[in-house]
């Protein structure tokens, strides 16, 4: 009978266990789409904040970036050549020459290409 209880407490511990460690491996992906911005900025100040090293606290943060379309390519966009912008809805991306704002999670600069990187990003409606 002890057998049996001592199998039976190991058994739930261990599928207890896996089920954390299922939960905490495979947690749900972040939706930048509905995260409130940390910080709502132009593109030259932005690029300017990684130029000064003085960026570390916007890391991985959603952002907006307020500039004019300079570059589209595909599923990028790029702002006052500042700013390079992975969108993941391209409907709506506007044209060259357009003011937009454009919201995505910071993840970082590029320093041959000198350029802030975004990911995730939409085009949000300009206030």
């Amino acid at each position: 009978m002890k057998k049996k209880i001592v199998l039976l407490i190991v058994t739930l511990g261990l599928v207890g266990g896996a089920y954390f460690l299922y939960k905490y491996l495979y947690k749900d992906h972040r939706e930048i789409s509905n995260e409130e911005a940390a910080v709502e900025l132009a593109a030259a100040d932005l690029k300017q904040m990684f130029v000064d090293n003085d960026a570390q606290e916007i890391l991985n943060k959603t952002v907006i970036v307020n500039g004019t379309i300079t570059g589209i390519e595909g599923q990028t966009i790029t702002l006052d050549e500042a700013v390079q912008s992975a969108l993941l809805i391209t409907e709506n991306a506007g044209n060259e020459g357009d003011i937009v704002a454009v919201k995505g999670r910071c993840i970082g600069y590029d320093d041959l290409f000198e350029i802030v990187k975004l990911d995730q990003s939409t085009i949000i409606p300009t206030k």
